[in-house]
């Protein structure tokens, strides 16, 4: 598979302009759900707080959602070239980082692996790694739906 980087990254994602964390696509695996994506910290990115030197590792969480958006994106997108579906996340379950941020000029790895399905129910072992340590894990839940109303006819 080839690399997808800035800009075409944002085809695959409802995240656009600032919003949009992720710098590139590295690596997926549409056979097994999994997805590996980069971000490159700066001192310039949205959530940089310069006490810290960083982006505080809780945006961790919002790298692996947008991973796993842009996971649906690309097997909405190779498959059939629709619309991605819209993804709530449910509930972040077991977040453990061993950083208090991510330090600016770093190359962040985030995995995201689809370890459950049920309908639109989706559950996924997410890992950001720095120098291939990982250093911040979670398992998310979510559910997808074709949209917002849908939803919540599902939540009624």
């Amino acid at each position: 598979m080839e690399m997808i980087e800035r800009p075409e990254i944002q085809n695959y994602l409802p995240h656009k302009d600032s919003m949009l964390l992720l710098d590139r696509i590295v690596d997926y695996d549409l056979e097994n759900s999994r997805l590996v994506s980069e971000v490159d910290t700066t001192e310039r990115d949205l959530f940089y707080r310069p006490e810290m030197n960083g982006v505080p590792s809780w945006v961790g969480f919002e790298y692996m959602a947008q991973s796993i958006a842009a996971l649906s994106g690309v097997a909405v997108r190779t498959q059939s070239n629709d619309e991605p579906k819209i993804g709530f996340i449910m509930s972040i379950r077991a977040f453990k980082t061993s950083v208090p941020s991510y330090p600016a000029e770093t190359n962040l790895k985030i995995s995201v692996s689809q370890i459950f399905r049920e309908d639109s129910v989706v559950v996924f072992e997410c890992a950001i790694s720095i120098d291939s340590e990982v250093v911040t894990t979670a398992t998310v839940n979510a559910i997808e739906v074709d949209s917002v109303s849908a939803l919540l006819g599902e939540l009624k």
